[in-house]
């Protein structure tokens, strides 16, 4: 089968408990009980052996799952979390540029840790990926 057709795509920073994340999509989220969400630790293998994963990520970030969903999402959700600037993940910002590139109608939900800077040079060249 060929699975739900998504129409909302999630991003998040990993720095939130899977509760939290839940209740700011259910509490911030108009019909959240209608939409089909991408999520990345629902859709893609998390588990997989790095290699094995590489080859699914692809060799351009424009080719991969998350650039795939985003494009076939209408929606774009940011849940933001209070112990991690997910600005300064790499995924999260290449994810924000897809959404923006695709003009897809972006929502901001949940809260930031205190003292994150979310523009300006203060950010500028910090995002880094994560270790594998």
């Amino acid at each position: 089968n060929d699975g739900l057709k998504c129409d909302t795509f999630v991003s998040h920073a990993w720095g939130e408990s899977y509760l939290q994340f839940v209740l700011d999509l259910k509490e911030k989220c108009p019909n959240v009980g209608k939409r089909v969400f991408w999520v990345c630790f629902a859709a893609l293998p998390q588990t997989w052996p790095s290699e094995n994963l590489d080859k699914l990520l692809g060799e351009s970030p424009h080719l991969s799952p998350f650039a795939v969903a985003i494009s076939n999402c209408a929606d774009f959700v940011v849940v933001r979390n209070a112990n991690q600037n997910m600005y300064l993940r790499l995924w999260c910002v290449a994810e924000l540029g897809f959404a923006i590139g695709k003009r897809r109608h972006v929502q901001v939900i949940g809260k930031m840790p205190k003292d994150a800077v979310t523009c300006g040079d203060e950010l500028k060249d910090k995002a880094v990926c994560s270790d594998p």
